[in-house]
């Protein structure tokens, strides 16, 4: 994809789609919490400071570093300059990051934590879809190897628990989205440079 198809197309249609769920859950729910930013975890940190909550955010940062490196970040921005640049940030933070962090633990997290197996079950049940999504693309679009894909579906497994349990205890989704940012934007600096 090219770099300005990327920022133009890419990045928003990438976070349209992922919203589209949760938006038309919130639209027939009647409206949780007044707010649809609000109800996906757009709010104040809570309890941001406990050492337990920002060892899970680093240790989920760094499963996302392992996890992007493994699907090759450098190739997702073909270019140089400023631009790429530019595109690596947006790629990392706003579209996979956001993306991801919207659906799985902004929508999914909030929907299954509602049905009978409570936090628990709900954070376990996103965490596996999570992993299953990066499975999935990495296999389609990376690699065929059973390896890595496994290698692929444990960290995204591993990271999402950890962020979803960040985003159960805070009730936001800034520092789940932040560890997320932050370990593909790594990545994909590292790809920029190592290209």
């Amino acid at each position: 994809m090219d770099l300005v198809t990327t920022l133009l197309v890419g990045v928003p249609g990438q976070v349209a789609v992922f919203a589209l769920v949760p938006l038309a859950y919130w639209l027939n729910a009647s409206r949780p919490e007044g707010s649809l930013l609000r109800w996906l975890g757009f709010r104040q940190v809570c309890h941001g400071a406990d050492p337990l909550v920002l060892a899970a955010t680093a240790l989920a940062a760094l499963g996302f570093v392992g996890s992007a490196l493994l699907g090759r970040p450098g190739v997702v921005v073909a270019g140089s300059g400023y631009f790429a640049w530019l595109a690596v940030v947006l790629v990392a933070v706003v579209q996979t990051a956001l993306s991801e962090e919207l659906f799985f633990r902004g929508f999914m997290l909030n929907w299954l934590g509602g049905k009978r197996g409570g936090a628990v079950a709900a954070n376990a049940i996103q965490a596996l879809c999570c992993g299953a999504l990066r499975f999935a693309g990495h296999w389609v679009f990376i690699d065929r190897g059973l390896g890595a894909g496994l290698a692929v579906f444990a960290l995204g497994v591993g990271s999402a628990l950890m962020v979803g349990w960040v985003r159960q205890r805070t009730a936001s989704l800034l520092l789940p989205w932040a560890a997320h940012g932050s370990g593909n934007l790594i990545a994909g600096l590292i790809g920029m440079i190592s290209r």
